[in-house]
């Protein structure tokens, strides 16, 4: 308990003393497309600016860039680095196959849509209990991430930078930015055989305009302990899927975040095609802000209430404030940890607390059609653990209404320079 509170601590400290910073532009150098303001956990982050500029257009450059040295197995190159990626670099099959333990996980669905399959992680895993076990195939590229060491940015040229095939892990690191990338087709199907980004024991990282598309398990991952000083804004989060875990096409494995401690906002995305974990949060010590998403499903939800954007554990602290859920039918899991959201309209009372604490009014957030399971809640709680932030570090929304509009515009690579 005592070291997990001096990293909040530590988190405070980092937001108190940027202060003035967190009002400005990050600044990452000049060679990138554009230097935005942002503010929120992770707004601090500076990558690899100051340091040397690399291009890399091939596997072998870019796995080298990303992290020159190891010790004992674990990136120790915390020299200041930016890494631009330019073209598509595709690592697909240049590991080989393998296949090991596991099961057909999903639904059996019909054409168009396929199965899933899930890849134990060990013997112990008890996910395919009660299923018919079999062997499941994957790429090697995919389940063996590209290690990124600390002071590092990583950049897309253009509009169209992808890594294809494998994906990026963040473990013992601090100060990255991720920016302007597609990471795509990472084992597309084969669940736990591969994340597109995996965060553990991580403290100030910014992923940025940035689109994911066709991962078998989760599109941002974090656990293992700290992860704290995170930023996650302006992505575009395309579930849209053959393999899907309900025969509709949309993604179920999203964001999943598990350490202890957290801090995290997530600001001015676009979720779109999913079927839950949107995010998935939970875990003692977290602060979370959701902020001006766009959470978007084209097909009607008929489940009964199960398909759902915001799931968190009884410890999290969320306040999500000024987000659009067009088409979500649960936007706010029942049941979950800590919540403060207006839905729709707000109540003169509630709006006291933020106006006192934050010095300001909460924005309402809107769901279309009015969902079937409403999970917002007020929960003083939140307003006053926000309230103990740095308020430079709070992100003010802008209007729900606004936000479809504004966020399938500018959110996704190509446009650092649209806003």
């Amino acid at each position: 308990m005592k070291a997990t509170m001096e990293h909040i601590k530590r988190s405070l400290r980092v937001l108190g003393g940027l202060a003035v910073a967190l009002g400005i532009s990050s600044v990452l150098g000049s060679n990138n497309a554009r230097s935005e303001a942002l503010k929120g956990f992770g707004s601090a982050a500076t990558g690899g600016l100051g340091g040397e500029i690399v291009q890399v257009r091939s596997t072998e450059a870019l796995n080298h860039e990303l992290c020159r040295s190891y010790s004992f197995g674990q990136c120790n190159d915390n020299s200041p680095r930016e890494i631009q990626v330019i073209g598509t670099i595709d690592f697909t099959g240049t590991e080989g196959r393998g296949e090991g333990q596991g099961c057909q996980y999903g639904r059996t669905c019909s054409a168009p849509y396929k199965r899933e399959s899930l890849l134990l992680m060990d013997g112990n895993d008890a996910h395919c209990d009660g299923k018919e076990k079999t062997l499941v195939g994957f790429d090697r590229a995919g389940k063996r991430p590209l290690e990124l060491g600390s002071n590092k940015t990583v950049i897309g040229v253009g509009p169209n930078a992808t890594i294809k095939g494998k994906g990026l892990r963040l473990n013992g690191v601090s100060n990255v930015v991720i920016r302007n990338l597609t990471i795509s087709d990472v084992n597309q199907g084969v669940i736990f055989a591969g994340d597109a980004i995996a965060i553990a024991r991580a403290d100030l990282v910014w992923i940025d305009h940035n689109r994911f598309h066709n991962i078998g398990r989760q599109m941002i991952a974090g656990g293992f302990g700290p992860t704290t000083n995170i930023a996650i804004s302006w992505n575009d989060f395309d579930g849209s899927d053959t393999y899907s875990s309900y025969c509709n096409g949309e993604h179920y494995w999203n964001l999943l975040f598990l350490g202890v401690p957290q801090t995290i906002t997530i600001a001015n995305n676009y979720f779109h095609e999913i079927s839950g974990r949107a995010p998935h949060i939970d875990g003692a010590q977290t602060i979370v802000h959701l902020v001006n998403n766009y959470f978007h499903n084209t097909n009607a939800q008929q489940s009964g209430g199960f398909f759902h954007a915001v799931d968190a554990g009884s410890s999290v602290q969320a306040l999500i404030e000024g987000n659009y859920f067009d088409n979500i039918e649960t936007p706010v899991k029942a049941g979950s940890g800590h919540i403060f959201g207006f839905f729709d309209n707000s109540s003169g009372t509630a709006q006291d607390i933020c106006l006192t604490v934050l010095g300001r009014r909460c924005i309402e957030n809107i769901a279309t059609p009015v969902p079937r399971i409403n999970g917002f809640r007020l929960d003083e709680t939140v307003i006053r653990s926000f309230g103990a932030l740095p308020k430079p570090s709070i992100p003010l929304p802008f209007r729900a209404d606004d936000v479809p509009a504004v966020i399938t515009a500018g959110a996704g690579p190509g446009h650092l320079g649209s806003r």
